[in-house]
């Protein structure tokens, strides 16, 4: 037996276990992946937001942006996963892999109104006096106005860009931004970044008339407050629709996962009260 035969064989068993043995079909399914991210790298608290209206799509369409980036990073590198994504009409650039989970997650927020790539330029100056630049990866703006430079780096090298971080707030192009946050695989890991897209995919494909209907049955008074994901995809309609409707409400927070977890079907989810 194959690992990865093993594996699915495991979670079949799983959902036998769990009750939900209706989801062992035999066919291919879609790749289940998601993430709510309660976790800010801000202070300000963002209220509670209700799941967004499917919008008339635009007449015409507009070509993206590179927005502020102050450069462009070169495709072809054979040690780096270079590329990009678009938020908001905005190009975002990454120079690896662990950059292209970072903005995934960041994008996948919704409290994020801007987000920019290769943005803003940092001078600091090293113990010879010596004076260097750095550019953060990304520039995040918040509803509040609260503008954010992330570095992304890997864990190992926390000391190292911890203190050039407080070489770059020492010096005045500091002004450009309210903090700088170092971001490392621990908040842009694998798990993250699968259950992000999750997250995007959602918004992509939103259908209001299932979130309606998912957000009556959890308004029940003897709904329960704890449940798996699997349970809310029984006798509904069409399971495609109502895992889109679970994913927009857990983007809104009206469903909340441990963060950090790979959400699937045996995942706990926590209904959270309107506010």
């Amino acid at each position: 037996m194959s690992v990865i035969h093993g594996k699915g064989l495991a979670y079949r068993i799983n959902l036998k276990r769990a009750g939900l043995n209706f989801l062992n079909t035999r066919h291919k399914k879609a790749p289940i992946h998601g993430l709510q991210d309660p976790n800010l790298p801000h202070t300000v608290a963002i209220p509670y937001i209700e799941p967004v209206r499917a919008q008339a799509s635009d007449t015409h369409w507009n070509r993206p942006t590179t927005g502020l980036a102050t450069r462009k990073p070169p495709v072809k590198q054979a040690k780096t996963a270079r590329g990009w994504t678009i938020h908001n009409g905005i190009v975002v650039w990454h120079e690896s892999e662990l950059e292209h989970r970072v903005s995934l997650r960041l994008q996948a927020r919704a409290d994020v109104v801007h987000l920019h790539s290769q943005y803003p330029v940092f001078n600091w100056t090293d113990d010879d006096g010596k004076v260097h630049k750095h550019t953060a990866d990304y520039f995040v703006i918040f509803p509040d106005g609260v503008k954010l430079a992330i570095v992304v780096k890997h864990e190992k090298k926390r000391a190292q860009m911890l203190d050039e971080i407080k070489r770059i707030k020492a010096d005045p192009s500091f002004a450009q931004v309210d903090d700088i946050r170092l971001l490392t695989e621990t908040y842009g890991s694998i798990e993250a970044a699968e259950n992000a897209k999750a997250i995007l995919w959602s918004r992509r494909y939103h259908d209001q008339s299932e979130v309606d209907t998912l957000l009556a049955e959890l308004g029940k008074v003897h709904a329960p407050l704890q449940f798996r994901f699997g349970e809310l995809l029984r006798n509904c309609a069409t399971r495609r629709t109502r895992r889109i409707a679970i994913w927009r409400l857990i983007d809104a927070g009206v469903l909340i996962s441990p963060t950090g977890e790979k959400i699937n079907e045996l995942t706990w989810l926590t209904r959270v009260s309107a506010h």
